[in-house]
């Protein structure tokens, strides 16, 4: 039977997120967009681990060049199926320009028992975030395995100048208006997925978590994937759909 999930997780507070090579930064900006109907009619479910019910986002900036994060993803086909990524989607609080070297590379890599990235590349693309509010990324069907991290490289050392698009996460303090998110929206205790993982020339593992000094923020991504090398038709999506508003 054909099935659709939603994976919401997410996890506890460390400190402020930085690196040996790099110090994030952060502004809050407010979202009010639905994603109900944003679905690619060929998956099978969907992963994502970011909840952004108080209607706040974190915009992150300062990876410099080479910098890379990422988005651990656990696969939601069942035991013995096979899995095949279709399509991410980012947002972003705002894009980088069009051209002027700020081209990186995004990538899907399996992941050490650190949530790390490891090896070469399962599959790997350019990557310009140059639409906001959400830049959406073909894999075509990428076989992956139960678990793997997609990661962004910001400019991957071709440009000279680090890619300025500003990265979005969910917001666990409280915003300019509204409650806190962790222990209101979310229990403080969900799983963290998203990382920074150090630049290039001086990569971090384990990497480091995008913390607001509340809760571990994650990534505002969507992960499409297909199981079992079955498609969800348009007819077939539609009235599953209608079982989850």
């Amino acid at each position: 039977m054909r099935k659709f999930f939603v994976t919401t997780f997410v996890l506890a507070a460390m400190l402020c997120i930085a690196t040996s090579s790099m110090a994030l930064e952060k502004r809050a900006s407010s979202f009010s967009g639905d994603r109900s109907d944003d679905w690619n009619a060929g998956a099978t479910c969907r992963v994502s681990y970011y909840n952004i019910c108080t209607g706040w986002v974190w915009c992150w900036s300062g990876f410099g060049e080479g910098g890379r994060l990422g988005l651990v993803v656990d696969c939601c086909c069942g035991p013995g199926e096979q899995s095949a990524l279709l399509q991410s989607t980012h947002f972003l609080c705002s894009p980088a320009p069009s051209g002027y070297g700020f081209t990186g590379t995004i990538a899907v890599h399996n992941v050490d028992a650190n949530d790390c990235p490891v090896g070469a590349a399962i599959s790997s693309q350019p990557f310009l975030p140059s639409v906001a509010p959400f830049q959406t990324v073909a894999w075509g069907t990428v076989s992956v395995p139960c678990q793997f991290a997609i990661v962004v490289t910001m400019n991957d050392g071709e440009g000279g100048v680090a890619n300025p698009a500003l990265i979005g996460t969910d917001h666990p303090a409280a915003g300019p208006t509204g409650p806190v998110a962790c222990g209101t929206c979310y229990l403080p205790t969900r799983p963290n997925h998203s990382f920074a993982y150090g630049t290039v020339a001086t990569p971090a593992c384990p990497g480091s978590s995008f913390n607001d000094g509340i809760c571990d923020a994650q990534l505002f991504w969507d992960i499409d994937l297909v199981c079992g090398g079955v498609s969800v038709d348009e007819s077939s999506w539609g009235s599953i759909k209608g079982l989850y508003r």
